[in-house]
């Protein structure tokens, strides 16, 4: 007997007896199967947009940091002991507002001791001025006599004794009348003299207390009562808070671009989310010699957050250039690493980093990692996306291609 295997030439026969049995031993018959990768999940509802090249300003960057319009160092003018400091960090306080009392009981002393030799100087003057009338008196009368003495004396009517007498009491006369007037011109002098020491009394006195020199906010106080102060020494940090300017520091080689009125803008590292526009209002004519830089200074508009300190960054815009732009909610962050999910040619997201730049306004610059036509999730949200297929974006390659 002949048994014909069709799958395999395997068998295997036993004789037993009379008979003969056929085992068919199979490996691998009938069938093969196949195994296949499965499907990528798909994601619905990821808005998809291709990379595109922008024209944006091309611009430099100048480091630099927020300072008052009007900051004063205020300082004592006379040594003392402070005794009130009726304002704190942050008052806001107006022109003329005490700000600082110092001891001012010997400024007092001396401002009265001042007084009184004034009035001591005035009573002088008008004892001087008594003394001149009554001396000018006394000389009338003695010129009359002497003039009419010296008609009698060329009339031979009087006798030279009597007349050198009436000479001689005239010339007296005369000699009082000088006195007096000098002794008034000194009191003239003292009390002058008196007058300006009055005045600087006063004007001393007057610098024990410490006010207000314009209206704004106690940005710092570093003195408190009971301290012993000297001129000179720093006691209240006070600025005007109406306006701000920026300070930045400018490579020389770039000041041409840095007009006055030129307009440039502003980012601080304390307010990441906004950008203000800012003047020029001031600029160095000459550069530092050493690290060859300039000053500049930039009007800031009036806004919420903004206080003398910040530390920010100027854009200064030398021309244009073409730039990669995408929507800030494509970009997300791990840890300190930034990245994108670019999609492949069927559609399929992939984890790509990316290296940005400048951001402006709701979007963000690409430097690199994202290139021209590529296509990517705007909004992947918190889910994640590596592997997935984003249907939206395979039924925009589909429209494409029809």
């Amino acid at each position: 007997m002949r048994s014909e295997i069709r799958c395999g030439q395997a068998s295997s026969l036993f004789l037993s007896g009379v008979y003969l049995s056929t085992l068919l031993l199979f490996s691998g018959c009938g069938s093969s199967q196949e195994h296949t990768a499965a499907p990528p999940a798909s994601v619905q509802g990821i808005r998809v947009e291709t990379a595109r090249l922008d024209k944006v300003p091309d611009e430099i960057e100048a480091p630099g940091t927020v300072v008052a319009f009007q900051t004063a160092e205020i300082a004592a003018r006379v040594p003392g002991t402070v005794t009130r400091v009726p304002v704190r960090e942050g008052d806001r306080v107006q022109t003329g507002q005490l700000l600082l009392q110092l001891d001012d009981r010997e400024m007092a002393a001396r401002s009265q001791a001042a007084q009184t030799a004034l009035q001591e100087t005035s009573a002088a003057i008008e004892e001087a001025n008594r003394a001149i009338a009554s001396a000018q008196a006394q000389a009338d009368i003695a010129k009359k006599t002497y003039d009419r003495f010296v008609f009698l004396r060329d009339q031979k009517s009087v006798s030279p004794q009597e007349f050198d007498e009436v000479e001689t009491k005239q010339k007296v006369a005369q000699e009082a009348l000088a006195g007096a007037q000098a002794r008034h011109q000194q009191a003239e002098a003292a009390r002058s003299h008196a007058e300006s020491e009055a005045r600087a009394a006063g004007a001393v006195a007057s610098y024990t207390a410490i006010a207000a020199p314009f209206t704004g906010v106690v940005a710092r106080r570093m003195v408190d009562a009971g301290t012993q102060v000297s001129p000179g020494v720093p006691l209240l940090v006070f600025e005007d808070d109406t306006q701000y300017r920026f300070s930045i520091v400018l490579d020389a080689a770039a000041a041409p671009l840095l007009k006055r009125g030129a307009i440039v803008r502003v980012e601080l590292d304390a307010l990441p989310a906004k950008s203000f526009q800012g003047k020029v209002s001031e600029q160095e004519t000459g550069a530092d010699a050493t690290t060859h830089t300039i000053r500049a200074k930039v009007d800031l508009p009036h806004a919420p957050g903004i206080w003398s300190g910040l530390f920010g960054h100027a854009w200064i815009v030398r021309g244009m250039r073409t730039a990669l732009l995408v929507p800030g909610t494509a970009v997300q962050e791990r840890g300190q690493l930034r990245g994108m999910f670019v999609l492949d040619s069927q559609g399929i997201a992939r984890w790509r980093l990316v290296s940005v730049g400048q951001t402006r306004g709701e979007k963000i610059e690409i430097l690199s990692g994202l290139g021209e036509g590529e296509r990517y999730a705007v909004d992947p949200g918190t889910e994640t996306l590596d592997g997935k297929k984003i249907a939206s974006a395979a039924a925009a390659g589909r429209e494409a291609g029809n």
